[in-house]
C-alpha cells in the first residue's frame, strides 16, 4: 500500500509553474525523507505480525480438529464454515477472536457439537470487540453480580448516575475495563447475557467484591454530592443462547 499525500494546493498543482513544482518536489522529498521509511518499516512489522496470526490460526483450527476422534468428524454445513473461514480473515489480528473462530470452524465438524452450532454465531463473533470475548470467556456460562447507582429525588423520581457497573472487565483483563457498561449493553443486545436488575445474587460478598474496587470507589466519590443515593443490586446471567455459543465459540 502506497501513501500518497499532495501536498501543493490543486490551483497551483495545475498552473504547473517552475517554482510550483519545485515547490511540491521539495515538500514531497521532505515528506519521504521525513515519515517515508518510517511508514514502510510500520507496514513491513503489521505484515509480519499478520502473518504470524495467520499461522497461529491455523494451528489453533489444526489442533482442534485432531482433539477429534476420527469416527466423530463430520461433513460442515457449508452455510456455517464457509462464512467462518470467509470472514475470519478479518478478525485473525485479535488473539481472542480468532480463537473462537477456530472452535466455531472445529465444532462445525464436530458430531457431539454441529448440531448445536447457529449460523448466526458468525455475525455474533463479527460484532464482538476483544474485550468482550474477553468477558464471555471469563464468564464461562456463570453468573455474575453488577450495581446501579441512583440518586433518590423525592419529587423528581430518581436519576440513573452508573448503569450495570461490574468488576468483569477488570477480572477478565480487558484492556478497558472502566468500558463494562458499554460492553453488557452490546452483550445483551446480541442476546447472549441478561441484565437482571430485580432480582440479586444471595451471596453479598459477590458485591462487597464490587465495593472494594478502586475504580468504583472512585466513582462513588466523585457523585458524593448528589442526595440520597442508592446502590441497587443485579446480576448478569447467560441466556440459553449465550451458553451455546459458549459450547460451540469458547469451551
Amino acid at each position: 500500500m502506497t501513501l500518497e499525500i499532495n501536498l501543493v494546493p490543486e490551483f497551483i498543482d495545475k498552473a504547473m509553474s517552475p517554482l510550483a513544482e519545485s515547490v511540491g518536489n521539495s515538500a514531497a522529498g521532505i515528506w519521504e525523507l521525513t515519515f517515508g521509511s518510517h511508514i514502510k518499516l510500520w507496514k513491513q512489522k503489521q505484515d509480519y505480525q499478520h502473518q504470524l496470526n495467520y499461522q497461529d490460526f491455523v494451528e489453533k483450527v489444526n489442533t482442534k480438529l485432531k482433539e477429534i476422534h476420527p469416527d466423530e468428524l463430520v461433513e460442515p454445513s457449508l452455510h456455517i464454515i464457509g462464512p467462518a473461514i470467509q470472514d475470519s480473515k478479518f478478525y485473525i489480528d485479535s488473539e481472542v477472536l480468532r480463537g473462537m473462530f477456530a472452535n466455531l470452524i472445529a465444532a462445525s465438524m464436530n458430531k457431539e457439537k454441529f448440531k448445536s452450532v447457529h449460523p448466526s454465531y458468525v455475525e455474533i463473533i463479527k460484532q464482538l470487540s476483544p474485550d468482550e470475548g474477553k468477558i464471555l470467556k471469563f464468564m464461562k456460562g456463570k453468573d455474575f453480580p453488577f450495581y446501579n447507582v441512583y440518586s433518590q429525588k423525592e419529587r423528581n423520581g430518581r436519576l440513573t448516575l452508573m448503569k450495570n457497573f461490574s468488576i468483569l472487565g477488570f477480572q477478565a483483563g480487558c484492556e478497558h475495563p472502566t468500558h463494562i457498561n458499554i460492553y453488557l449493553d452490546n452483550l445483551n443486545r446480541l442476546g447472549l447475557i441478561q441484565l437482571d436488575s430485580t432480582r440479586f445474587i444471595l451471596d453479598h460478598s459477590r458485591y462487597e467484591e464490587i465495593e472494594e474496587n478502586e475504580f468504583f470507589k472512585g466513582a462513588l466519590a466523585s457523585i458524593g454530592h448528589f442526595d440520597n443515593i442508592e446502590k441497587a443490586k443485579g446480576f448478569i446471567e447467560s441466556t440459553a443462547y449465550g451458553i451455546t455459543f459458549f459450547n460451540s465459540c469458547i469451551e
